[in-house]
């Protein structure tokens, strides 16, 4: 808890400070203005920074905080907290701050931050929404980029896109954009590896290289029209990626020995989505549809074992929704959601020629997911807003093959929120929700890693996680354009997700599986601080942390325990420095993180990974062309992993051997060029 009362302390000295200059103008900076709750912030005020894109001017907004989307059920709530032109871009397979990044800065008219609501404004349950403003140009606009990477084991990597777009006339535009890269996996280090039995005698020595990387590429294109009395935006996407990973172990002991393991892994991916919006004489009518079609194949092979995996998905959504304003305080909105979603997959597992038998290797899953919803927003005043609504899901999980299951599900998913402000440099915000958690279909069917000599089976009895989120965030703006807040909220989760023993024939899988109740706590202070008033114009310091606790029963000891693969600890602190006059931008960030554990029915393993470093320098070479070298990984970072094996279940058999791996992964260096067109 020492965490807890770490962040309560530094808030309260900045509310102090902010107490302090209560008597001073506490006006929004040059070129914001504010109007009820919304603030609407023009280029000018972004001029001291010299962005880039969209992106660059979302991510200097004081007190907003950047979400491209959350891993729930459905549309709403999965499409982030940013709108362009006061709507979401209908697509699920690509990041939302990949289509920010595409337009350009010099195309934005304003920014408008909504706390709480605001008329025409689909909050889907975000408190806070930015909402980007394009100008209404008729000449070509777009950017080109080119960038590459040289890292220290001589590799290169690079990436060359595009991105352009064009109003046709006032209410027609088309859009387009490309790239093609290749990567290289910055996880996939060098180091040792040490197998050793109950007693720490050494059973097993290597050194192990390990590469990894791909290329890949990707389409898009949307284009904008006037129909039917409204506004149809139709977006397509389509993309490519491979990855090969390979492992040299060079054995010491118990004998001189080589080993080798190769992998490829190659994913596809089409998207086509749409919408349509009419505004009505006191609301608004949106219908969105959305398809997506995904490939995975997965490769494995090493000298005696061998895995193959494929798996085909698709996705169809459906949404449509009216919206009513009551007056100018209170507006209602309701309509209903569908999906079809399905997934099928094979595996094949192979050791010394010899196919082994696995739980869930040949099987196709289908959801069917309907759901109605309803929400009012009330503004009582120009300092309380509330909004609550109701979601009613009614879903059918099928299961064919290895594996038959046939289930409904039906929830219930109340949701109010409230936002108060009792003065212009403070704000309180509260959220009451009931959430459904996202299944991942991969999860029903069978995968390996020869790596970790880990079989991970399909559970055909999986069922999403269920929980009430009780949230509190405190918003502090202190220094005119600084910002700190701080946000606490407790998770009690039904169902939830982890580990679990699936029994096959008389072998024994590990498998994701639902583990029963578990709760999580989190506390986060997020603090914006420019720097001019200690006497660094154009100086910015960011900083990001988070306590987390985790609890949760032990399937395998019934013994409580923290959930796996959650960080107890991370922060980020990030410091930028623009130089205006001479076209500079440079800035240093490092990123931290604490130990976490991944608990299976027969394994406990804790991974560790040093700070990340990294740093960059920008000149804005002409007002069209920007010039970003950067250095990452400055440090070289180490990562360990320590594993505790068993005999089996960990309740009833002792300690088999413990793994143990160093790696590092050297640093690299980068030079991008961009330059905009129009």
């Amino acid at each position: 808890m020492t965490g807890w009362r770490t962040s309560l302390a530094v808030l309260a000295g900045l509310a102090f400070a902010g107490e302090a200059e209560a008597g001073q103008d506490r006006t929004e900076p040059a070129a914001a203005a504010r109007s009820g709750s919304v603030v609407v912030y023009e280029p000018a005020f972004f001029a001291g920074v010299q962005p880039n894109t969209a992106l660059d001017m979302i991510e200097r907004l004081p007190g907003f905080a950047f979400d491209s989307g959350g891993d729930v059920r459905g549309l709403s709530g999965a499409q982030g907290n940013v709108l362009i032109d006061g709507q979401r871009p209908a697509s699920k397979s690509e990041d939302l701050d990949a289509v920010i990044r595409r337009i350009p800065a010099a195309s934005v008219l304003r920014i408008e931050v909504i706390r709480g609501g605001a008329p025409g404004i689909d909050m889907q349950g975000a408190p806070v929404v930015a909402n980007i403003i394009r100008r209404q140009n008729h000449a070509l606009e777009g950017a080109m980029e080119a960038g590459v990477e040289r890292h220290d084991d001589g590799r290169w990597a690079g990436e060359l896109g595009f991105s352009a777009s064009r109003s046709l006339s006032d209410d027609r535009r088309l859009e387009v954009a490309g790239e093609v890269y290749r990567y290289v996996d910055e996880d996939a280090g060098d180091g040792t590896r040490a197998r050793r039995d109950a007693s720490g005698d050494l059973l097993r020595l290597s050194d192990a290289d390990q590469t990894g990387g791909g290329d890949g590429g990707k389409l898009t294109a949307a284009w904008r029209q006037p129909l039917g009395g409204g506004t149809l935006s139709a977006n397509a996407l389509a993309s490519t990626e491979r990855y090969d990973w390979r492992l040299d172990e060079r054995i010491s002991v118990p004998a001189a020995a080589r080993s080798r393991i190769d992998e490829t892994e190659e994913d596809s991916d089409i998207e086509l989505g749409g919408t349509w919006e009419r505004p009505l004489s006191r609301g608004r009518l949106e219908i969105i549809g959305l398809q997506r079609l995904g490939w995975e194949t997965v490769n494995s092979e090493s000298a005696t074992e061998r895995f193959d995996s494929d798996q085909t998905s698709g996705e169809s959504i459906g949404r449509i929704s009216l919206s009513r304003r009551l007056g100018e305080r209170l507006t209602l909105d309701g309509g209903l959601e569908g999906a079809f979603n399905w997934q099928e997959g094979s595996a094949r597992s192979e050791e010394d020629g010899v196919v082994i038998d696995l739980p869930s290797s040949n099987v196709r899953v289908e959801e069917r997911r309907a759901e109605l919803f309803g929400t009012a927003a009330w503004r009582p005043s120009d300092r309380l807003s509330v909004e609550a609504g109701l979601r009613l899901e009614t879903s059918s999980l099928t299961q064919d093959g290895d594996a038959a299951a046939d289930r409904t599900l039906t929830y219930a998913k109340p949701r109010l929120i409230a936002v108060w402000t009792p003065a212009p440099s403070s704000q309180w915000r509260f959220r009451v929700e009931r959430e459904a958690g996202q299944l991942s279909f991969s999860d029903f069917i069978t995968s390996a890693s020869l790596d970790t000599d880990q079989i991970s089976a399909g559970n055909a009895d999986l069922r999403p996680a269920i929980k009430w989120v009780f949230e509190g965030v405190y918003e502090r703006r202190f220094w005119t354009d600084g910002v700190a807040s701080l946000t606490v909220f407790h998770e009690a989760i039904e169902d939830a997700i982890d580990r679990v023993p699936i029994v096959s024939g008389s072998e024994v899988f590990d498998a994701p599986g639902n583990i029963g109740d578990a709760e999580r706590r989190v506390a986060q202070l997020r603090v914006s601080a420019p720097l001019a008033r200690l006497g660094l114009q154009g100086g910015l310091l960011k900083t990001f942390v988070e306590w987390a606790h985790t609890e949760a029963t032990d399937p395998t000891t019934g013994e409580r325990r923290r959930m796996s693969g959650y960080n107890p600890f991370e922060a980020e602190v990030a410091f930028t420095h623009d130089l205006t006059a001479r076209g500079l931008r440079w800035g240093v960030t490092a990123y931290f993180g604490s130990p976490y554990r991944q608990y299976r029915f027969d394994e406990v393993a804790e991974e560790m990974t040093d700070p990340w470093w990294s740093t960059f320098i920008e000149w804005k070479a002409h007002p069209n062309t920007t010039v970003t070298l950067e250095a990452e990984n400055l440090t070289g970072r180490r990562y360990r992993l320590d594993r505790t094996l068993y005999d089996g279940p960990r309740d009833l058999n002792p300690v088999s051997r413990i793994e143990q791996r160093r790696e590092s992964f050297g640093p690299w260096i980068g030079l991008k060029l961009r330059r905009t067109l129009g």
